[in-house]
C-alpha cells in the first residue's frame, strides 16, 4: 500500500507509539512498518506536468490543424465530399478511438495519466464530427448553442464509459458554452436572460454545476466525478462571481464605463462576503480545495478593489504594507487554529 509522505508520518508516529506503550511487540511494529510504501511525490509532479503539456501541446496542435481548415477542407473539396460524409467520417473515427482507449485501461490499469494523454484524440475527434454534423444539418450560422449541447452530451457519456475525468471536464465546460449560447439566442440576442447578464447567469451555472457534485456522490458509478465536479463548480462559481463584483447585473457596456466603479459597491460587498463566510467553513471543516480557491480569490478580489477605488487616491506603499500587516495577521491566526484543530 502506497501512502502520502504526511500519512506516512502519522501512521509511523502511531506506530511507534503503540510499540513504546507495549500495546504492540517490536515484531508486529516492524510487519506494520513494512506494509507499506511512501509514495513517490517527484513522479506525481513529473506525471501531472506531463499531462498539462500534452494537452496544451493538444490543442495547439488541433489548431493548427483544424481550425484553420486547411487540410481537412482541402482533402473534402478536392473529393467532393459534403460536411456530413466528412462528420460520419470522423464520427466513426471517434468511435474506433474510444474502443481502443477501452481496450487500453484493460491492459494499462495503472497507467491513469498515460490513459488521460491518448483521450485527448478523443476530444479532439468529437469536436471536429459535431462540427462537420453541424454545417451539414443546421440551419444557417450563428446559433452555436445546439453543437456545443450535443459535444456535452458526447463527452459526458464518453467520459462515463471510459471513466476518465479529462473528458468529464471537457463535457463541463461545453455545457458552460452551451448554457451562455443558448440564453443568448433565448433572449433574442439581449443581454439579458430572466433579468440576468451574463456574469449572473454564469455564476447560477456554477453553482448548479457545483451542487451536481453533491448528486453524483450520491451515486456509487459516478462516484470518480464527484471531486473534478466540485472543484469545476466551484471555480465557474467564484470566477463568475469575481466578474458580477465588477460589472454587477449590468447589461449595457457602453453605460457600464460611464459609470464609476463605486456604483456597484454592494456587488463587491457582497462577494467578500461570501468568500469570507466560505473561506471560514473550509478552515472549519478542513475542505483543502474550497480553502485554497477561496484564498486565491480573496487575494484577487482585494487587488481588485484596490485598483477600483484606490488606485487614485492611495499611495501604492501604505496600502500593500497595510494588506501585508493584514495576511500576516491571518496567516498567524490560521496557524493558531490548526495548532488548536490537531491537539
Amino acid at each position: 500500500m502506497e501512502l502520502e509522505k504526511k500519512e506516512a508520518e502519522i501512521v509511523n508516529k502511531a506506530i511507534q507509539s503503540w510499540e513504546d506503550e507495549q500495546r504492540i511487540s517490536k515484531e508486529l511494529a516492524s510487519e506494520l512498518r513494512g506494509s507499506y510504501q511512501v509514495r513517490n511525490a517527484n513522479v506525481d509532479v513529473i506525471a501531472v506536468y506531463a499531462l498539462i503539456s500534452a494537452v496544451s501541446c493538444g490543442l495547439l496542435a488541433f489548431g493548427a490543424l483544424v481550425l484553420d481548415e486547411k487540410w481537412i477542407e482541402l482533402l473534402r473539396k478536392r473529393w467532393g465530399f459534403s460536411e456530413n460524409i466528412v462528420g460520419i467520417a470522423f464520427t466513426l473515427l471517434a468511435a474506433v478511438f474510444v474502443v481502443l482507449a477501452k481496450r487500453r485501461q484493460a491492459k494499462t490499469q495503472g497507467g491513469v495519466i498515460s490513459n488521460e494523454v491518448y483521450n485527448i484524440t478523443i476530444i479532439l475527434t468529437v469536436a471536429i464530427a459535431i462540427t462537420y454534423w453541424s454545417r451539414g444539418l443546421l440551419d444557417g450560422p450563428g446559433n452555436y448553442a445546439l453543437p456545443l449541447f450535443f459535444a456535452a452530451l458526447s463527452y459526458g457519456v464518453i467520459a462515463i464509459l471510459l471513466r476518465s475525468t479529462l473528458l468529464w471536464v471537457a463535457a463541463v465546460f461545453s455545457l458552460a458554452g452551451w448554457w451562455g449560447a443558448q440564453t443568448h439566442y433565448w433572449s433574442g440576442g439581449s443581454y439579458r436572460f430572466m433579468g440576468m447578464n451574463y456574469p449572473l447567469r454564469m455564476t447560477v451555472f456554477g453553482l448548479a454545476i457545483w451542487a451536481l457534485s453533491w448528486l453524483l456522490g450520491q451515486v456509487k458509478s459516478l462516484n470518480f466525478l464527484k471531486e473534478t465536479t466540485y472543484t469545476i463548480g466551484l471555480f465557474l462559481f467564484l470566477l463568475a462571481g469575481w466578474t458580477l463584483s465588477m460589472f454587477g447585473n449590468y447589461a449595457d457596456y457602453d453605460g457600464w464605463k460611464a459609470l464609476k466603479q463605486s456604483h456597484f459597491w454592494y456587488w463587491a460587498l457582497g462577494f467578500t462576503v461570501v468568500l469570507a463566510a466560505m473561506l471560514y467553513y473550509a478552515f472549519q471543516n478542513r475542505q483543502e480545495t474550497l480553502r485554497d480557491l477561496c484564498l486565491v480569490f480573496f487575494l484577487l478580489n482585494i487587488y481588485t478593489r484596490y485598483f477600483e477605488y484606490f488606485w487614485d487616491r492611495t499611495n501604492a506603499g501604505i496600502f500593500f504594507a497595510i494588506l501585508a500587516l493584514s495576511f500576516w495577521f491571518v496567516g498567524k491566526k490560521a496557524e493558531q487554529l490548526r495548532g488548536k484543530t490537531s491537539a
